[in-house]
């Protein structure tokens, strides 16, 4: 396991017990996959993915609709799988239906074998049902008995941890849609404390189980084919930010090309994300303490590449690799004059911030001199402040010491920019900070450092 993820799982012991009072596991490894819910990514990706950690993929190949005494399976078009040699690939299926009834597990397992035999890697079978129904559990032992090969079962982590019996059950394994944006896919939305509480709950039964964590973007209305960003939406000129009560939203004060689907003035574009900041939080809650029956952890939708809504693929592999699950931006200043400083915040990572009101800010203060005007430029608004005992304090300008401009989002590999400060005079120096808010709630903040007086 590589970079971050090594450390989580140092984190969680080396020795994983498996019974209470009993016998010890010593170094069980546990598995990450990630669902190619987009299709098969190109060679380079593939190879970074490897590199990165990653033990295997699950790859859609369709659906079965179960009804009364029959299963109806309907396959995907494949891709050309030559490129996944060496890979251990999961079939994975959506189950539809089965409310009361298993369908018929003889004639989809004749189906779906050669399907199986196509896959590289020995390939398993994932059967996916975004509700819990009797059925459904039913059809997946059907399909592991003919199959003569044990099956899995992703569902909701609350209501799999409500109904799988103690030890689970014979022949599926357990896979727990939690944490991350399970909505995404259609899946019931949860709270963090439900999904540790259902996670947890699998422990205490002795269920050996997987944890899936959904990582998709969700956006009403759902953008084009061109693919969306947040830079489209946000800003004071195109939209009025407002958090919600799931996701974030935005008023659009003029109409917007959402990737190829026109959203007129007026309307709300409402995102709910996932950045790496919140992945991390969620991967740190499932593997730092000592989980007994957990086998391992699925991805679920390999982030698209940038730009995109959400964690990018970039931002991703870089996390896995050991990278920083947060951006680092820098506050570069010029001076076009004596008297005049250009303010620019530079982010050079593949990470976000989350969206704020205040939460992501450059700060510079001063001495020696007053302020006579200020153009903001991109920043989306500024105070006036005087700092005093590491706590900010609004004033007016004629007492400032300092300015403190905000962003509502600060995008990766972005340089935000344009904010133009005049002052009476030369000021004898000035120092510059920043912060920024992260998908988990929390926010990271650079030191305060000297600034150049000239531009080299």
């Amino acid at each position: 396991m590589a970079g971050m993820v090594r450390r989580w799982l140092a984190a969680a012991g080396v020795v994983l017990l498996v019974a209470a009072g009993a016998r010890a596991e010593v170094g069980r490894s546990l598995k990450h996959r990630v669902w190619l819910l987009g299709g098969l990514p190109d060679e380079a990706t593939l190879t970074a993915l490897r590199a990165a950690g990653v033990d295997g993929l699950v790859l859609p190949v369709g659906q079965v609709q179960l009804a009364e005494g029959a299963s109806r399976f309907t396959l995907s078009p494949l891709p050309d799988l030559t490129g996944l040699a060496g890979w251990s690939v999961t079939a994975l299926v959506w189950v539809e239906g089965g409310e009361k009834v298993g369908g018929d597990p003889g004639t989809f397992a004749a189906q779906f074998a050669p399907v199986q035999r196509s896959l590289p890697g020995g390939s398993g079978l994932l059967l996916a049902s975004k509700r819990f129904s009797p059925g459904v559990v039913e059809f997946a032992t059907g399909a592991a008995r003919k199959l003569r090969q044990t099956v899995e079962l992703a569902l909701p982590a609350s209501e799999l941890a409500q109904h799988v019996p103690r030890g689970g059950w014979e022949a599926v394994q357990a896979v727990a849609v939690a944490f991350g944006n399970p909505p995404a896919l259609a899946f019931p939305p949860s709270t963090l404390q439900d999904d540790l509480t259902a996670v947890d709950g699998l422990d205490a039964g002795r269920v050996r189980y997987r944890v899936a964590i959904v990582v998709a973007p969700r956006a009403t209305p759902p953008p084009g084919p061109a693919g969306a960003t947040l830079t489209m939406i946000v800003g004071g000129e195109t939209s009025i930010y407002r958090p919600g009560e799931r996701g974030d939203v935005f008023l659009l004060r003029k109409p917007v090309n959402w990737g190829g689907v026109p959203v007129d003035a007026n309307q709300s574009i409402t995102v709910e994300l996932v950045d790496t900041a919140r992945y991390n939080r969620d991967l740190g809650l499932l593997l730092r303490p000592v989980r007994p029956g957990l086998e391992g952890w699925d991805t679920v939708g390999l982030p698209a590449p940038e730009p995109t809504l959400g964690m990018s693929r970039e931002a991703f592999l870089e996390y896995l690799q050991g990278g920083s699950p947060s951006p680092k931006p820098e506050v570069a200043v010029e001076w076009p004059g004596p008297t005049a400083m250009r303010v620019s915040l530079v982010n050079p990572t593949p990470q976000a911030s989350a969206l704020a009101s205040t939460g992501n800010w450059a700060e510079v203060r001063f001495e020696g001199t007053e302020v006579r005007d200020v153009q903001l430029g991109d920043f989306s608004g500024m105070e006036y402040g005087r700092p005093e005992g590491g706590v900010w304090h609004r004033t007016v300008v004629r007492d400032a010491t300092a300015l403190r401009f905000y962003l509502t989002f600060v995008p990766p590999r972005a340089r935000i920019a344009g904010c133009l400060v005049t002052f009476l005079s030369r000021p004898r120096g000035v120092w510059a900070a920043w912060a920024v808010r992260l998908g988990d709630g929390s926010e990271v903040a650079g030191s305060l450092e000297p600034v150049p007086l000239t531009t080299r």
